[in-house]
C-alpha cells in the first residue's frame, strides 16, 4: 500500500537534493571568485556530476513512489477480484421452505398500525 511517511520522506529527500545541488553548484563559482582564477572544464565537470547524481537520486526516488502506487493498484485489482457478490451467498436465500398465507409476520407490525377501513 501506498504509504504516506514514504511520500513525506521522499519529498523532504528530494527538497534536500535539490539544496545540496544548488550548494555543490555555488561551490566552484564562489571558490573561483576568492582566487578570481577557475577552470572551465573543472567547473563544468563539477556541474555536469553534481545535476547527474541529483537527477539520478530524484529518478529513484519517482520511481520508488510509482512502484507503491503500481502495488497498491496490483492489491486493489486483487482484492477485487477475489470478492464474491452477495447474491451468490447461500446464507441469504430469500425462498422459505412453505408457502406463506397472508401477510408475512415480520410485516405484522406494520399492518397493525394502519387504520382499518
Amino acid at each position: 500500500m501506498l504509504d504516506p511517511k514514504n511520500i513525506k520522506d521522499v519529498m523532504q529527500q528530494s527538497s534536500g537534493l535539490g539544496q545540496q545541488a544548488q550548494a555543490d553548484l555555488q561551490k566552484p563559482f564562489v571558490e573561483g571568485m576568492d582566487k578570481m582564477e577557475m577552470s572551465g572544464a573543472d567547473a563544468a565537470r563539477s556541474i555536469m556530476q553534481s545535476v547527474n547524481q541529483s537527477c539520478q537520486t530524484m529518478m529513484d526516488d519517482m520511481n520508488k513512489i510509482l512502484n507503491g502506487m503500481q502495488d497498491n493498484v496490483s492489491a486493489h485489482q486483487k482484492m477485487q477480484s477475489e470478492e464474491r457478490p452477495k447474491d451468490f451467498e447461500t446464507a441469504m436465500s430469500d425462498l422459505r421452505a412453505t408457502l406463506s398465507n397472508g401477510f408475512p409476520e415480520e410485516m405484522k407490525n406494520l399492518f397493525d398500525k394502519v387504520p382499518k377501513i
